[in-house]
């Protein structure tokens, strides 16, 4: 297959998956009488920045079109070859944390100046640097020069991505709060994420012992495999007994926590005299958690590291984290790379605890980004096209017709992306039309589940179901990569499966969730493998499905699918209006199949 076919077939397959998310939220608008006032996409930007729909469902992270912010006194402006994904912005994409009203996801990355201010010194366009920002799933963003640093000419971009955050806390809470000395001991909590890795390097540079505890069997066993001896669980408050075997009852000089709960006093009851306990978490100082103070007896000092609110006063610390990395005393993270195109999979990857050191995404290639910004705006342009058209109910079946693609010509020629250029003349006459229109004119595009009738008036929006399908489709020709599914673990009851439409509903957001493919209506969510950040998830989905609140503590109370089902009320449900509604679905989900079937066999004659 060329790389114009290969191009094109990714920009069908992504706009696929942002077609129903769209033409639902355009139904809704519609039929509530309410415009979208948001900023709306613009084939003409040159820069773009990732936003969150609704806040607590990863699926619908997307990007908008933004402008470039010229350098002021004393900034640069970067284009951005790779970003580094922190936890803080996935629990702000949960709902979990507030953020200030100016927050945009993205906090660090690695890439080349393009553009300066006045009084900016030791740079020149063009350099390489990684920096502190604003905003960094973006093409281009524009921070203060003192926060960027030249890129050690040993690190690869996506390497360098993995130092800013992880590095800099790190060092900021080991070094200059907790003053962590040679010969002391320090307790690495979750020591296999970003900060955890980055610690580990910091403490064996100072000569520390370490004691870490990671979440998992392989986990453990990675940090075994860098030397260290003593390595517990983190899911179990047993660590706290562990470590005062292994030190013989005096404890540690420094704890390091990104634990919440009651991992916190277990954490300082570990602590030796003079102990020093450094809080990496936000959920409980923000739920205003209280303490046992008597603890403090032992003169202990409780440091709260928020590295991100003393970015302003980092400058000097920041190049000095550098500064190690030019002398080989750090290594970047293990990480994983996940391309822009995944930009969803790479924050549930993290939401789930998949990951050893850092997720990184690459925004290198420039020409498929700038395609499917574009995408965005052929889809959003024809879904309001076609509901401005309709004349049947919006939650009926249409067959609205394309046969007008003046519009989607109009969009490809005036765009002054040059990269489109394959929409105006790169491919055979009229292809790149007839992809969108195939994508916008779809039996998938057009076929809506009336959700007025699901679940007795509660209005979900459809779509996820495309894009998790779509996540399962072979890529033989595609780095793209997807998540896996696995099967369903051995459990000490027996499978039963789901006997009616509520318990069907439940189970398919459970299996999205936890990347099962097979989930009886007896398992328990734990036993599944979930945790409280995957509850959140379901807490978001469950919202937006049964439009009421829910809170994780419900969802704590009922954790199978059978107590949640007789704790949501299945008797109030209409089952003969949810059976055909789920009738409507099937036939959907059958029309999405035969799209899917289209762009293989697209494959097989391109190949």
């Amino acid at each position: 297959m060329d790389d114009q076919g290969t191009e094109l077939l990714e920009i069908e397959e992504y706009a696929l998956r942002r077609v129903s998310l769209e033409r639902a939220d355009a139904t809704i608008a519609k039929q509530s009488g309410i415009q979208n006032k948001g900023v709306r996409p613009d084939s003409k930007s040159e820069n773009f920045h990732l936003h969150i729909a609704s806040s607590g469902i990863l699926d619908t992270l997307t990007f908008r079109p933004d402008t470039r912010q010229k350098p002021s006194l004393g900034e640069v402006e970067i284009e951005v070859s790779a970003t580094g994904l922190n936890f803080k912005e996935v629990l702000f994409a949960l709902g979990l944390i507030p953020a200030s009203s100016n927050f945009k996801l993205g906090l660090e990355c690695a890439g080349k100046i393009v553009a300066m201010g006045k009084d900016v010194e030791g740079f020149e366009v063009g350099d390489e640097v990684i920096a502190f920002g604003s905003s960094c799933f973006s093409r281009f963003i524009t921070t203060p020069a003192k926060l960027v640093a030249s890129k050690p000419e040993n690190l690869s971009l996506q390497e360098a991505a993995t130092v800013p955050i992880a590095f800099t806390t790190a060092y900021y809470a080991l070094i200059k709060m907790g003053q962590l000395r040679q010969g002391e001991k320090v307790l690495i909590h979750a020591a296999t994420g970003g900060v955890g890795m980055a610690a580990v390097q910091i403490a064996k540079w100072v000569g520390a012992q370490i004691f870490a505890t990671a979440g998992n069997p392989e986990k453990r066993q990675f940090l075994h495999s860098l030397g260290i001896e003593n390595v517990m669980d983190s899911r179990s408050v047993a660590f706290a007994d562990e470590v005062m075997k292994h030190t013989n009852g005096k404890g540690v000089d420094v704890v390091l926590n990104s634990l919440s709960g009651e991992f916190i006093p277990k954490g300082l009851s570990v602590l030796a005299r003079y102990g020093r306990f450094l809080e990496l978490g936000l959920r409980d100082i923000l739920s205003h958690s209280q303490l046992d103070l008597s603890v403090f007896e032992k003169r202990l000092s409780f440091f709260a590291i928020q590295a991100d609110l003393e970015l302003p006063n980092f400058s000097s610390l920041w190049h000095e984290v550098v500064l190690h990395f030019q002398e080989g005393n750090f290594a970047p993270l293990p990480h994983r790379v996940f391309p822009v195109t995944e930009i969803v999979d790479a924050f549930k990857y993290m939401a789930e605890a998949k990951h050893i050191g850092k997720i990184v995404v690459s925004l290198e290639d420039k020409g498929i980004t700038e395609k499917l910004l574009f995408a965005d705006s052929l889809v959003r342009h024809g879904v309001e096209k076609n509901l401005a058209a309709s004349t049947v109910s919006p939650y009926e079946p249409s067959t609205v017709s394309l046969a007008d693609s003046n519009w989607i010509k109009e969009l490809a020629t005036s765009s002054n992306i040059p990269q489109i250029d394959f929409l105006k003349d790169g491919l055979s006459p009229s292809e790149g039309i007839e992809a969108f229109k195939r994508i916008l004119g779809s039996k998938l595009s057009q076929t809506l589940v009336s959700t007025t009738d699901l679940l007795g008036g509660i209005k979900p929006k459809n779509g996820n179901h495309v894009a998790n399908y779509l996540e399962t489709i072979d890529k033989p020709s595609s780095s793209l990569s997807t998540p896996s599914v696995h099967s369903r673990p051995e459990l000490n009851n027996a499978y039963i499966p789901p006997r009616n439409e509520i318990e069907k509903g439940l189970t398919d957001i459970w299996q999205d969730v936890l990347g099962i493919n097979q989930i009886g209506i007896s398992d328990n969510f734990f036993e599944l493998g979930g945790d409280s950040l995957l509850i959140v998830q379901v807490r978001s989905k469950l919202q937006e499905m049964f439009k009421r609140d829910f809170s994780t503590t419900d969802l704590f109370q009922y954790p199978t699918i059978s107590d949640l089902t007789k704790y949501i009320g299945q008797e109030q449900v209409e089952q003969p209006t949810f059976q055909k509604a789920h009738d409507r679905a099937k036939r959907q989900q059958e029309a999405m199949e035969e799209e899917i079937q289209l762009i293989r066999q697209r494959r097989k004659e391109r190949g």
